[in-house]
C-alpha cells in the first residue's frame, strides 16, 4: 500500500489542493461572489484535468463513449447553469472513485508482486562462489544455495541435503525436506543448510516466472459476465447521453418550464449513470479470486476458467499419482504354517536383492522401515513378467506369480508368492497407497454438490475397485490406455445428464483427457510443460484437497459477480429516477455514484479472502 501512495503522491496532493480550494470557495461565497467563482474554476480545473483528457481519448483513440466523458459533459452543464460548486465537486469525487479503483487494484495484484519479489535476480556459482545474473545462467550449471538464500532457478539437489519452504510455489505452510536427486523450484527458501542445485531450466522458464506470466494474463480471456457488462457498458453509455438530452430539452418545450432547471436533472442522470460500479467490480473479483487461489498453490489460468470451475458438476480422477501416492507400497503379509511375517518379508528381500523392479523396491522400503538384516543370496535369476528365484542359507527362494511359485491358493492378483525349496510359505501383498486428503477431498466434494466423481485408471480392476469403495467413488474404469480415458470421459458426458466434467490428472499421460474435459486439472505439475500448456488449473503441491477449494472459490467468485450485478444496476435504475423527478440533488448524485463504486469494489475483493 505504500507503493500505491508513493506512485499517486502527484494525483493525491492535486486533489487535496483541489478540496482546499473547494472549501475556500464555499467559505468566500457570502463576501465575494467573482472571488468564489474563480476559486471554484480553480478547483475544478484541478480534479477535472485528467477526466477530460480521458474522455476525449475514448472518443477518439477507442471510439467509444466511456464514463469519464460522461462526467465531463455532467460538470460542464453544471458550470453552464452556473452551479460551480458542484460541477468541481463532481470531478474531485469522480477522480476519488478512481482512486479507489486503483487501489483496489493494486491491493489484488499483491500475490504476483510477492512472487517477484522474492525470485533472486542473483545466483551463486558452485565453482568458483561468484555470483551472476540469474538470467543469464544456462541448465546444467551448478549453483550454491546457502541457508536463509531463495533458489534462483529451477533444478535439482546435488549431494546435500536440506529442508526447503516451497509456500510461495505450493501454498504449502509444512517446510519439505531434500536429498540428491529430488527438484527445486525457484523462489522457495533454504532454512537450514547449503544446497547445490543444477539448473534444469531457464530463468524465462522456470515455475516463478510461469506462475506470474499465466496469472498476469488470467483476465486476457474475459468471462461471459465480463462480456456482457462491456457490451452493456458500450450501449448503455450514449442511450443514457441522449436520455439526458431528452431531459434537458423536451419538458420546457412542452411547459415553458426554467431551462436551468431540467439541464441541471440532465446533469444529475450524467452523473449517476456512470457505468463504472460495473466496469470495474466485475472484472476485479475474478482478478482478486485467482490471486487468493494462487497464494493457496492453486494456478487457474484465466477468468473464463474461474466460471467454467463453479459450474462442475462431474469430476473424473486418474488414480495413480492423484489418488493414490506413485510409488508401489506392501499392504499385507501373510504366512503359512510354521513361518512368521517377518521370515516371509526376509525371504522376498533376499530374492528381490538384485532387482530393480517397483515392486522389490516396495518390499526393500517395508523391511529398511522395519530394520531387518538381509541376508544376500546366490544365483540370482529375474524372468520378466514372472518372478525371481535364488539360493540363500534358508534354501532356494521362489517369490513372482502364483503359477511361478506353484502356490496352491486362491488369492487374487496384485500379490507376490513365496515358496522356499519348492514348499510355498506365504504372499505378499502389494499395492499403491492413498494419499492422506483422497478421503477428506472426496468427502468435501460431496458436499459442494459433486454428484459423480470418477476414477479413471489404467490399473488393474481388483486394485481400482478397492480404492472406489475407500472412497465412496460414483463409478470406476479400469485398464485404460490414455485414449481409453478420453474414450471414457466421451461415456461419461453422454450418461450424465448436463454434465460439466473436470478431470484430474498427473499432467503426463492424461494430456489428451486434459483437453478434452470442461476443466483440466494438473496434479503437481508446476514442472511440466506439456500440462502447463493443455490443462485449465495446476495444483502445485500435488494435494487432492486443493480441488474443492479451488470449486469453492470459484463459487464464492460467482455469488459476489452476480451480487454485484444485481445490486449496481438496482441502485442505478433508482438513483436514475429520484435524478430525473427532480429529488436528488446534483452533488448527492455523484455521492451516490462513488459510494456505489466503493460498495461493489469492496464486495470484489471478499473473492480474494
Amino acid at each position: 500500500m505504500k507503493e500505491f501512495f508513493k506512485e499517486n503522491k502527484l494525483t493525491l496532493a492535486r486533489l487535496l489542493l483541489a478540496i482546499a480550494i473547494l472549501v475556500a470557495a464555499a467559505l468566500l461565497s457570502g463576501y465575494n461572489e467573482i472571488a468564489s467563482v474563480v476559486l471554484y474554476l480553480i478547483s475544478y480545473v484541478l480534479g477535472a484535468c485528467l477526466i477530460v483528457v480521458k474522455g476525449v481519448v475514448d472518443i477518439f483513440k477507442d471510439k467509444r463513449i466511456g464514463e469519464k466523458m460522461l462526467m465531463t459533459v455532467a460538470s460542464i452543464g453544471a458550470i453552464v447553469i452556473h452551479e460551480y460548486f458542484e460541477a468541481a465537486l463532481i470531478a474531485i469525487l469522480f477522480e476519488i472513485g478512481e482512486l479507489i479503483e486503483d487501489m483496489a487494484v493494486t491491493s489484488s495484484r499483491n500475490s504476483l508482486e510477492t512472487l517477484s519479489a522474492i525470485r533472486p535476480d542473483r545466483a551463486r556459482l558452485k565453482e568458483n562462489k561468484e555470483m551472476v545474473i540469474s538470467e543469464f545462467v544456462e541448465p546444467g550449471t551448478v549453483l550454491e544455495v546457502l541457508a536463509g538464500e531463495r533458489i534462483p532457478l529451477d533444478g535439482v539437489v546435488l549431494d546435500s541435503i536440506g529442508t526447503i519452504d516451497t509456500s510461495v510455489i505450493t501454498g504449502e505452510s509444512t517446510p519439505r525436506s531434500v536429498r540428491n536427486g529430488d527438484e527445486v523450484f525457484s523462489g522457495c527458501l533454504n532454512l537450514n543448510s547449503v544446497l547445490y542445485v543444477k539448473v534444469t531450466r531457464g530463468y524465462k522458464q522456470s515455475a516463478a516466472q510461469r506462475i506470474i506470466d499465466l496469472s498476469e494474463n488470467a483476465l486476457d480471456k474475459k468471462t461471459r459476465n465480463e462480456r456482457f457488462i462491456r457490451k452493456f457498458a458500450n450501449i448503455y453509455t450514449p442511450i443514457v447521453i441522449l436520455l439526458a438530452l431528452l431531459t434537458a430539452i423536451v419538458p420546457p418545450l412542452i411547459d415553458e418550464m426554467n431551462f436551468s432547471l431540467w439541464i441541471y436533472r440532465a446533469c444529475s442522470l450524467l452523473a449517476i449513470s456512470c457505468p463504472c460500479a460495473l466496469v470495474i467490480s466485475v472484472p476485479l473479483a475474478y482478478f482478486c479470486a485467482i490471486g487468493y487461489a494462487s497464494k493457496k498453490g492453486i494456478l487457474i489460468k484465466s477468468s473464463s476458467i474461474l466460471e467454467s470451475l463453479q459450474g462442475i458438476n462431474t469430476i473424473a480422477f486418474d488414480k495413480t499419482g492423484t489418488l493414490t501416492k506413485s510409488d508401489l507400497h506392501v499392504t499385507k503379509v501373510e504366512a503359512v504354517g510354521s513361518e512368521s511375517k517377518i521370515d516371509i518379508l526376509k525371504y522376498v528381500c533376499t530374492a528381490e536383492l538384485k532387482s530393480n523392479h517397483p515392486i522389490a523396491l516396495a518390499v526393500a522400503y517395508e523391511a529398511k522401515k522395519l530394520k531387518l538384516e538381509i541376508v544376500e543370496g546366490t544365483n540370482y535369476m529375474e524372468y520378466a513378467g514372472k518372478g525371481v528365484e535364488c539360493d540363500s542359507p534358508h534354501g532356494h527362494i521362489k517369490a513372482g506369480t502364483r503359477t511361478f511359485v506353484d502356490a496352491t491358493t486362491g488369492i487374487s492378483s496384485g500379490t507376490v508368492f513365496i515358496s522356499v525349496n519348492g514348499k510355498y510359505v506365504g504372499y505378499i501383498g502389494i499395492g499403491d497407497e492413498l494419499k492422506e486428503n483422497s478421503k477428506i477431498a472426496f468427502d468435501r466434494l460431496r458436499k459442494l454438490k459433486i454428484n459423480k466423481k470418477i476414477i479413471l485408471s489404467g490399473d488393474k480392476k481388483s486394485k481400482v475397485d478397492i480404492v472406489a469403495k475407500t472412497l465412496s467413488a460414483d463409478g470406476a474404469y479400469s485398464n485404460l490406455l490414455p485414449e481409453n480415458k478420453l474414450e471414457a470421459i466421451e461415456d461419461i458426458i453422454k450418461t450424465v445428464p448436463d454434465c460439466k466434467i473436470a478431470y484430474c490428472g498427473d499432467g503426463i499421460n492424461d494430456l489428451p483427457s486434459l483437453a478434452r474435459a470442461d476443466v483440466g486439472i494438473a496434479m503437481g505439475a508446476i514442472g511440466s510443460d506439456a500440462a502447463i500448456e493443455k490443462s485449465d488449473v495446476v495444483i502445485m503441491d500435488d494435494d487432492v484437497i486443493k480441488i474443492p477449494l479451488a470449486i469453492k472459490i470459484a463459487r464464492r467468485t460467482r455469488r459476489v459477480v452476480l451480487e454485484n450485478i444485481i445490486f449496481a444496476i438496482g441502485a442505478k435504475v433508482a438513483l436514475l429516477v429520484l435524478s430525473i423527478i427532480g429529488i436528488l440533488p446534483l452533488f448527492i448524485a455523484v455521492i451516490g455514484d462513488v459510494g456505489l463504486l466503493l460498495l461493489t469494489v469492496l464486495n470484489s475483493l471478499r473473492a480474494g479472502r
